[in-house]
């Protein structure tokens, strides 16, 4: 790595809340079962070892359900930061503007599979690309990263944004077309239809079952273990295939683009038919 690289000053936030509707709790569920070990344990611990010079922040909120958080943080000399609730947005611009960093890293408490490997990768494609924003592509979902440059976060303050921009982080990067944005593809296949984000229940059984796998072989829960196990054991992944992501839709259309495919999948067709007439 560049030493110019090295020396960037970049800060790991993990937006995390204990009160989650679909599976209250989840981001300190053991993992595996019946581990000592918890879903953001295997996230903090893994972003430690990063080679990039960095800090690491929990950004929640100040519900007391997040408590808990509080005291995860403080046992793990993890940094904590508390704010509002539902402009999930501000704590990542406070975080940003009180402290002199160049980057921002960006990831989520229900996603505790992280390849430091490939982060790495990405941050120096994100350097010397120079761009505002880069995320990846390829990776499973809840195994991608988002990087964004530290000013231009600091400056989305001065923006008037929408309820959704606020609520997810990183929409206006996405969707303004104002930055320079890249998408970096850190391996050669596309993985991307596999689920290894932890929503449901199920989410967690099959994210459950690849860790004991990584406990038993005693290897990292990296692509590697996912491509192995993907080998190995191809069915554990048809366990949760039916799940759907919380909808981050600005607009009616792409909220009917998305749920449309889904209507289908279920033999909603007489649905699909009024939407489609009324389009």
């Amino acid at each position: 790595m560049a030493v110019g690289l090295q020396n960037k000053k970049i800060v790991f936030i993990i937006q995390a809340r204990m009160g989650s509707t679909r599976l209250p709790g989840k981001i300190l569920m053991p993992l595996p079962l019946g581990s000592d070990k918890c879903l953001l344990n295997w996230i903090t611990d893994s972003l430690k070892t990063s080679g990039f010079n960095h800090s690491i922040f929990i950004a929640t909120s100040l519900s007391s359900k997040n408590d808990l958080l509080k005291k995860f943080c403080s046992k793990n000399d993890i940094e904590c930061y508390r704010g509002s609730e539902e402009n999930v947005l501000s704590r990542f611009i406070d975080i940003a503007n009180t402290n002199e960093f160049d980057l921002v890293v960006r990831f989520t408490g229900d996603n505790p599979f992280i390849d430091v490997n490939l982060l790495d990768k990405s941050i120096a494609y994100h350097l010397e690309e120079q761009a505002d924003y880069t995320t990846t592509g390829g990776l499973p979902l809840g195994m991608n990263f988002e990087i964004i440059d530290a000013k231009a976060f600091v400056g989305l303050d001065k923006k008037h944004l929408s309820t959704s921009e606020k609520e997810h982080v990183t929409m206006h990067f996405r969707e303004s077309g104002d930055y320079k944005t890249n998408t970096f593809y850190p391996i050669k296949e596309d993985l991307s239809s596999l689920r290894l984000t932890v929503d449901y229940p199920s989410d967690y059984l099959l994210v459950s079952a690849i860790f004991s796998i990584a406990e038993k072989r005693n290897v990292n829960p990296d692509i590697h273990l996912i491509k192995y196990c993907l080998k190995e054991y191809a069915w554990i992944f048809e366990t949760n295939q039916d799940n759907i992501q919380k909808n981050a839709s600005k607009t009616i259309e792409q909220e009917i683009a998305k749920a449309k495919p889904i209507l289908n999948k279920y033999g909603f067709k007489k649905l699909i038919a009024v939407i489609e007439k009324n389009e």
